[in-house]
């Protein structure tokens, strides 16, 4: 037994049969990186607000379809359930100007209750958490945005300028959020202020019922969850989107269980539950790749090794001291290859951490439980891959390979069912890759009723004025890129303004977009009936869409309607019809949109529209640089393509993995294929020189050799066509704009599937059959 662990003749074994060694090293090395960038990345997105010492007592209020609410409920909710011992509403205003020492900078805000701090364990310094926004004029800025702002300055009790109206003194900074579904801030400030922002969203009466997040805390020892049926009736008398039944019933989301909610709030940071579960399984898949090229090469090998374990035999050796003597091998060969793996993790990391658009920390993920889950995962690996090979060598007869027929013993067995396996789960793999790549396409290049090509939008929250606007705009009209300027009350990306209305005792919740003629005509609104009455600049006069004439329940010719409110009666004048608008993307169904004509002098808007001639990319930068020498702030104007393109991001970012993932699964299949070729080749390298003797002509040969694994992949795609059709079709389910599962799918990844396997074999077969039968006769 002393000499189980030295491993001098298994390391010249793995230095004599190179490709042998470069193979299994790779393929355990790829695969185990792949699993721990997984592991990592799904430990941070798994750990998401489980650091907070009251997290178990914190609840997110939301409806049945939608988080989201008027700030001022949570108010109303404390003052009438007992059970509720805090609250903590929340709002976040992005990409807005403030001023810190006369810089004019970009800034995130973040509107919160002064229990901010005794709900939320973010690291807190310059302050007591209860008190640090103990007045509505202190502030809170993360450590990003402090050094910005003040560089190595010490920047408590400097002052920022969030608005004309409003300033704000710093009372402490944080740790940057992270691993949250609070939306990140460079300013948090109480949400008091939040009037001087957006008077509608501080209403008595709980206007803009969707711009708030509301946390409440439950008291110890109590059950707030059975409140929500009572919740819903008191809704249902105070609180208008339960009293016009937009909303019906009201649930309590367990903080630790936001992130993966599929109820979903606009500004919130939520995770995808599916793409976790995507990762983990096509990750476990390549590692059972690897796993059974090991397997497949070990056994093909197993003639070279069976000569050593029958000397060993002889010379005393037991098949129990064998048998642990290849396991410990395979295990040490997994552990140089989660060695390297760790080291390409590490040179990875940043990529990877684009492509699932989060930071992928692994030094920081180092701890005793993944050490020992590490050390755990090697141990099985060792094991799982070792188990067959060990079995099979250790219980060899020394007198077969005297006589040397334990190598027509060896018939590949389990070498072929494990190909077989592995074509399987490549050929499903190229399936989910073409069909998640098309629907994606399918999306982003929908009808959406409107123009998008060469279309930059750029939000005007960063301009200090409507004389800022006008200068730009101006100045941005007379360069040669550009067509012509707009100006937009928001956009069908953004979605516009919310109008909701009771008509014949229904409730109708329309979406209102505005902006000039330039505006209409870019994005090529079509007029269907236009009544050609006198209109003005405001929000009175609109044309009504397909569908909100629809859902009104208007006739054609109809050019006034009202709608009762509890002021009296609002009147509206309908200038005409317009075809659909897609507000959002494809997914989101059509929805009843009004739109009215508006003037930079009549209103301030949301967002400029410059629509682009010639070069996109040389419009871009010129305007670009126009915008930033007027501003003096980065630009932040996007092409509305992009825009529509990032509406998909998640999915998108889902096909970009598993093709990645496919692409590694086939070259670490081309690469067994190759291996498991060659020495299949060369256990028969007799029977292909008998059969030429006899007069096989080297054409015959070849196609024998080649059919004969080709064999193989017709079986894999057999077995895969009916799991293709289960799990795309239960997939694009979830869609309601979705491809058609073609033929060709089945097809394409099949015949690819094919080709990878012809020509991994090709070359060997082609090698063998051209063999002079007597040099392989004189070999043997």
């Amino acid at each position: 037994m002393n000499d189980l662990f030295n491993f001098g003749t298994f390391f010249k074994f793995l230095d004599k049969n190179k490709l042998y060694t470069a193979i299994d090293v790779f393929g355990l090395s790829v695969s185990l990186m792949f699993v721990i960038l997984i592991a990592v990345y799904s430990t941070q997105e798994l750990s998401t607000d489980r650091f907070h010492s009251k997290a178990d007592r914190i609840y997110l209020m939301a409806s049945e379809t939608f988080i989201g609410d008027a700030f001022r409920v949570a108010y109303r909710l404390q003052e009438r359930y007992p059970e509720i011992e805090k609250v903590c509403p929340i709002a976040s205003w992005s990409e807005t100007t403030v001023y810190a020492k006369e810089d004019k900078l970009n800034a995130n805000l973040l509107f919160a209750d002064s229990t901010f701090f005794e709900f939320f364990n973010f690291k807190l310094t310059g302050a007591n958490p209860a008190q640090v926004l103990a007045s509505r004029g202190y502030a809170v800025i993360s450590r990003t945005f402090a050094r910005k702002a003040f560089g190595s300055e010490n920047p408590m009790g400097k002052s920022i300028k969030l608005n004309d109206s409003t300033s704000v003194i710093i009372n402490g900074i944080m740790d940057d959020i992270k691993k949250s579904t609070v939306p990140y801030c460079d300013i948090l400030v109480r949400i008091d202020n939040i009037k001087y922002f957006n008077p509608s969203m501080d209403s008595e009466t709980f206007d803009n019922a969707g711009s708030a997040y509301i946390f409440v805390m439950e008291k110890e020892n109590t059950h707030l969850q059975t409140k929500t049926g009572d919740m819903s009736a008191f809704f249902k008398e105070i609180y208008w989107p339960y009293k016009n039944d937009m909303r019906h019933t009201v649930q309590l989301i367990p903080l630790k269980s936001v992130y993966f909610s599929e109820t979903k709030g606009n500004d919130l940071k939520q995770g995808d539950w599916r793409l976790v579960m995507i990762l983990m399984s096509v990750g476990i898949a390549i590692l059972i790749f690897a796993v059974i090229n090991y397997i497949n090469l070990t056994v093909a090998q197993s003639g070279f090794r069976a000569k050593e374990m029958a000397t060993r035999r002889l010379l005393g050796s037991g098949r129990k001291e064998l048998f642990i003597r290849l396991m410990l091998e395979s295990t040490l060969l997994c552990l140089i290859s989660f060695f390297l793996a760790l080291l390409l993790a590490a040179l990875c990391a940043s990529y990877a951490g684009e492509l699932l658009n989060t930071k992928i920390d692994i030094p920081g993920a180092v701890s005793v439980w993944s050490i020992l889950a590490s050390a755990s995962l090697i141990l099985i690996l060792g094991a799982i891959s070792g188990w067959l090979p060990a079995t099979l060598i250790s219980n060899v007869n020394p007198l077969d390979i005297a006589r040397g027929s334990f190598g027509r013993k060896n018939k590949m067995v389990f070498s072929k069912f494990f190909i077989v396996f592995q074509n399987v789960i490549t050929i499903l793999l190229l399936a989910v890759s073409i069909t998640m790549a098309a629907q994606t396409y399918h999306l982003i290049h929908a009808p959406l009723g409107y123009n998008t090509a060469n279309i930059i939008s750029i939000p005007t929250g960063n301009f200090k004025d409507k004389g800022e606007i006008s200068v730009f705009s101006n100045e941005a009209k007379q360069l040669a890129s550009v067509k012509r300027v707009g100006f937009a009350q928001s956009t069908p990306l953004s979605w516009g303004g919310n109008m909701t209305v009771v008509y014949n005792g229904k409730n109708i919740a329309f979406e209102s977009l505005g902006g000039d003629s330039a505006c209409f005509q870019m994005l090529g609104l079509k007029i269907i009936k236009d009544y050609h009455l006198a209109s003005t600049n405001n929000n009175r006069h609109f044309y009504f869409s397909r569908q909100a004439m629809k859902e009104t329940g208007l006739e054609e010719g109809v050019t006034e309607i009202k709608f009762p409110y509890p002021q009296g009666v609002w009147t509206v004048q309908v200038d005409g019809v317009i075809d659909d608008i897609q507000m959002g993307n494809i997914t989101s169904g059509i929805r009843p949109v009004v739109y009215y004509f508006s003037s930079l002098e009549a209103n301030y808007p949301w967002n400029i529209l410059i629509e682009t001639k010639g070069d996109p990319m040389l419009a871009f930068q010129q305007i670009k640089q126009t915008y930033e020498r007027v501003v003096k702030l980065d630009f932040n104007g996007r092409f509305m393509d992009d825009q529509v393109k990032e509406t998909f991001a998640a999915q998108q970012r889902t096909s970009k993995i598993v093709i990645l993932f496919t692409a590694i699964a086939i070259l670490i299949s081309l690469l067994g294929l190759v291996a498991m070729s060659t020495y299949f080749i060369r256990q028969h390298t007799k029977e292909i020189a008998v059969r030429k003797v006899h007069g096989a002509e080297n054409f015959e040969m070849l196609s024998k050799l080649v059919f004969s694994f080709l064999t193989y992949v017709g079986i894999a795609f057999v077995i895969a066509v009916p799991l293709i059709a289960y799990i795309m079709k239960r997939w694009l389910s979830d869609y309601s704009y979705r491809i058609s599962l073609s033929p060709w799918i089945f097809i394409a990844a099949g015949g690819f599937c094919l080709l990878v396997s012809f020509v991994s074999v090709y070359w060997q077969s082609r090698i063998a059959a051209h063999a002079n039968p007597v040099d392989s006769l004189k070999s043997e």
